[in-house]
């Protein structure tokens, strides 16, 4: 979701002309889509953003023009529970009471929830906001941890993950991107200074040139961040994985197989280090992967599931569903 909403803040301060937001706020039973999900418009097409599998959109557009046009907020209520998921689609499954607030974007001076929810990407903070539904709406407030009034929907917002590679090798590159894509902040780190160049990694926020122990303690990790290692060197990985072992990272990946893990594993063990659940090795979800990009793919998916406290296993064996938020 970080992906859209960055997307979204981007055009709303990119456009002139007044927007449509739509915001799923709540959801009764199950949806394609989770609450805090967006839809970005400007009347006549959808900018950026979704709300479901496909069968309100156009509803949700043709609501957009009449906000657009007078300046007065809709909340919204859709009920796709059963055979009424028919009527507004063609079956999309959703089976869920959605609540949906439209609401008119001036962008010359956009709301202040605009600029708080850009400190989380800029500041890596946690953004709690509640917004109220009821006389007056949408009144929005940073929440104090409290839980919130009546009429009020809470929305959490963590930072973006925040993804350091160890190893610029070619390798690398379908990582990068793939996780730029997902809109996750993105930094490698290699030891070799002609490899550690930006040029090739266009698209990391920051690709730094040095050695674990002089740059692996200025890298800022924190809850929200996952560590991969694959200079595909051992003592370079050892190096890392005993500076590693202290940080706030809840995700470590280390690429190779489980005996050269095991390895790593008994010999900080005897240096009394232990990075315990922590570290993933041979690193990723287990997809058939055999190429860079393959490969890539199944480490994101671990990454993804790991920061969701999800197994990573198929949605037909869960139950799983999309709840009231």
């Amino acid at each position: 979701m970080h992906k859209e909403l960055q997307d979204i803040l981007a055009l709303i301060r990119d456009q002139a002309a007044p927007l449509a937001l739509a915001t799923l706020l709540r959801v009764e039973g199950s949806s394609y889509r989770r609450p805090g999900s967006r839809l970005l418009t400007d009347g006549e097409q959808v900018l950026r953003g979704s709300l479901s599998g496909g069968c309100l959109e156009g509803e949700v557009l043709a609501r957009a023009r009449e906000v657009l046009a007078d300046g007065v907020p809709r909340l919204l209520r859709y009920d796709l529970r059963g055979e009424a998921d028919l009527v507004w689609g063609s079956g999309s499954g959703c089976e869920g009471v959605l609540d949906i607030l439209v609401e008119r974007l001036d962008p010359a001076s956009p709301p202040a929830w605009v600029g708080w929810t850009e400190a989380v990407l800029r500041h890596r903070r946690t953004l709690r906001m509640t917004t109220a539904t009821g006389e007056g709406f949408p009144r929005r407030r940073l929440d104090d941890g409290d839980i919130p009034g009546a009429g009020e929907v809470l929305e959490i917002i963590p930072p973006p993950i925040a993804l350091w590679i160890l190893g610029a090798s070619d390798d690398s590159r379908p990582l990068v991107r793939l996780a730029k894509e997902l809109g996750w902040r993105v930094g490698l780190l290699d030891h070799r200074p002609a490899f550690a160049r930006p040029e090739r990694f266009p698209e990391a926020s920051r690709v730094l040139a040095g050695h674990p122990a002089q740059r692996i303690p200025d890298l800022g990790l924190d809850a929200h961040s996952a560590v991969v290692l694959m200079t595909h060197n051992y003592l370079k990985d050892l190096e890392a994985l005993r500076l590693l072992a202290d940080s706030d990272a809840p995700y470590l990946g280390l690429m190779g197989s489980r005996a050269r893990s095991a390895k790593m594993v008994a010999e900080l063990a005897s240096e009394g280090l232990h990075c315990g659940d922590r570290l993933h090795s041979p690193v990723g979800l287990d997809l058939g992967a055999e190429d860079p990009g393959t490969i890539a793919l199944a480490v994101l998916a671990e990454i993804q599931a790991c920061f969701c406290g999800r197994t990573g296993g198929p949605l037909r064996t869960t139950r799983t569903v999309v709840s009231a938020s």
